[in-house]
């Protein structure tokens, strides 16, 4: 697999452009509102300094030991160049699947954007990559997010009890899967 195979993808209303650190400061802002780190274990960043390392490290697409392949967007309105969140996944080689993610900040949810830039994301992953299937893992808690998977047609696999402990509570996580040909069937 080519770990440099990452593109902008554009569609009528966004621009998912492939993260790097000159993006940091334009989603500083967006990323440090607590509310959104309800139902994932990370923390908003605690200065634009640890997030320009952050893209730094990342945006260099390829984990250390080459096992994963880490690609990521920022997403961008295409009319008012406003930073909206991010897409992402991760790649595992030697495997031939993906797992996803993704953050729209708080100002800009319920509005359709992840859905319409997920399904870009998923999209990109199967036309690109010789992947089996794309997961998802979401904490059961997170209404929002399991709606729009599975407004998106991922099917609910498995529930992992206790798969996590953060923010003094333990989580249960539901994983989501996509197969390739079902992804082509759906859309």
């Amino acid at each position: 697999m080519n770990s440099k195979l990452i593109e902008p993808i554009v569609s009528d209303l966004f621009l998912l452009e492939p993260l790097d650190k000159s993006h940091a400061h334009e989603m500083y802002a967006g990323l440090c509102n607590d509310n959104d780190y309800k139902f994932i274990p990370s923390h908003p960043p605690v200065s634009l300094d640890e997030l320009v390392a952050r893209y730094e490290r990342i945006s260099q697409r390829l984990s250390s030991e080459q096992s994963e392949i880490w690609l990521n967007w920022v997403i961008i309105n295409r009319n008012s160049g406003a930073y909206l969140g991010y897409v992402q996944a991760t790649i595992m080689v030697d495997q031939g699947w993906a797992y996803i993610a993704y953050h729209v900040f708080s100002q800009y949810q319920k509005k359709g954007i992840a859905k319409q830039c997920v399904r870009m994301l998923i999209d990109f992953l199967f036309n690109n990559y010789n992947l089996s299937h794309v997961d998802a893992l979401i904490d059961t808690r997170n209404l929002a997010s399991i709606g729009l998977v599975e407004s998106l047609k991922l099917k609910k696999i498995n529930e992992l009890k206790e798969a996590d402990f953060f923010k003094g509570s333990t989580s249960d996580e539901f994983h989501y899967r996509v197969f390739a040909n079902e992804w082509t069937l759906n859309t």
